[in-house]
Parts: structure tokens; sequence; C-alpha cells
């Protein structure tokens, strides 16, 4: 009984808590340091938050001790992302430079919850993209997995979870990959201070699908 419950905690950890993979990285602390080298930050389960105590690990090279900072600790990290894409029929490598930053996910009174998340855009209103784990024990691109998988994962629209969030505000979950329906809801109710944009979600001349132009659109039109 002792070891079946042993493996099922570390199922369990594994499930709801697991690591991007190692990837070359600027990383800078809100204390001004500069690094240079590897990164790499937790991927949370769909269902927990680890947002208080999320750590980045940054080493110099492979070999290379490690060292593990708070989340509260890091101002922003720059991953250099390299992938192949399809061009012409042939696959061609490409290198992205895809920034990350600590994102509030709640407000406490004794504390804060922060999320690392991948920046898509910057403004009035910012859209965030992260992956988090499913449970199951595959990983594919938008579905989230147990195994250690690169930062990049196609785009950012890959991302299973997408955030949208007004500064000094909490984050809010705007799009997840279990949020089948309900998208044209959240999206109107959220930008509800803009109507010529809620006017183009209720439409559907703005979908799901175009969230990045939605948030654009809003900054550029709506935004004090």
């Amino acid at each position: 009984m002792k070891s079946v419950l042993i493996v099922s905690a570390i199922l369990f950890n594994s499930l709801v808590y697991s690591q991007y993979s190692w990837t070359p990285a600027v990383v800078s602390l809100k204390n001004g340091s500069v690094l240079t080298g590897e990164a790499k930050i937790p991927q949370v389960g769909a269902s927990f938050n680890f947002g208080g105590t999320e750590k980045l690990k940054f080493r110099t090279e492979k070999k290379a001790k490690k060292k593990k900072f708070k989340i509260q600790e890091v101002d922003h990290i720059l991953f250099t992302v390299t992938f192949k894409e399809r061009v012409n029929g042939k696959r061609i490598e490409k290198t992205e430079i895809e920034t990350y930053v600590p994102v509030l996910i709640k407000k406490r009174n004794t504390s804060t919850l922060f999320s690392f998340m991948q920046e898509v855009v910057q403004g009035e209103v910012s859209l965030y993209g992260r992956t988090v784990t499913q449970n199951s024990g595959a990983w594919m691109p938008g579905a989230g997995g147990v195994n250690a998988i690169p930062v990049y994962i196609g785009d950012w629209s890959q991302h299973n979870q997408l955030w949208v969030c007004r500064e000094g505000k909490e984050a809010e979950l705007i799009n997840h990959v279990s949020l089948f329906k309900g998208f044209k809801k959240r999206a109107s109710e959220y930008f509800g201070d803009c109507p010529r944009l809620v006017n183009k979600i209720e439409g559907r001349d703005l979908k799901k699908s175009d969230l990045k132009e939605i948030v654009e659109f809003f900054n550029s039109n709506c935004g004090d």
C-alpha cells in the first residue's frame, strides 16, 4: 500500500508540475543583473497554480552549476528559440527571440501570485500565453503534457492557455484548450468598455483565432 501511495504521488507531481526544456536565454533580474546562458521555467498543471512559488532555473552552460531565482526576482527572460518551418516545400531552420515575463495571477492580502508567460502583445491590455500540462502522459502542440518541451511550440497561438491583463490588474484566462464554447461572451464582457470592438466580436468579424488582433484593436482604438 505504501509503495502504491509513493508511485501515485510521483505521478501526481509529474502531472501538475514539469519543466520546459533548457533553452539559450538572457535573464534580466529586478536588481539590474543580466545573466547569459541557458534557462528553463516551470510548466504548471492546468488545474493547479504554483504562481507564488515558480522558480527560474539558470546555468551559464550545460555542465555548469545551476542557480534558482524566485519569480519575484525576475524582470524578463529573452529565450533564443530555434525551430524548423516548411518554406516552398523545404524545411528551413529559423531563430526567434521570445520574451517571457512574470504575470500577475492573483492579488492576496499577504502575497501576490505570479506565473511565467510568453508576452504576445504589450499595451493597456496585454496578451500572454503559456502551455500547461493536462492529465495525459503525452504532449503535443496546444495540448500540454508531462514531458519537458521547448519554450517555442510552433507559434504563440498554440499555447493552450491565453491570458489578457490590464495594467495593475489580475490577468484573466480568455482562452483555454478545454474552453470550446463561450469565447465570444467572455471577450465581449472583458472588452465591454469598447463598443466598437464588441460589435466586431458579436458580428464575428473578429473571432477566437483573431485574439491578437482583438487586443491590438483595443489598444489602438479604445485605450486611454
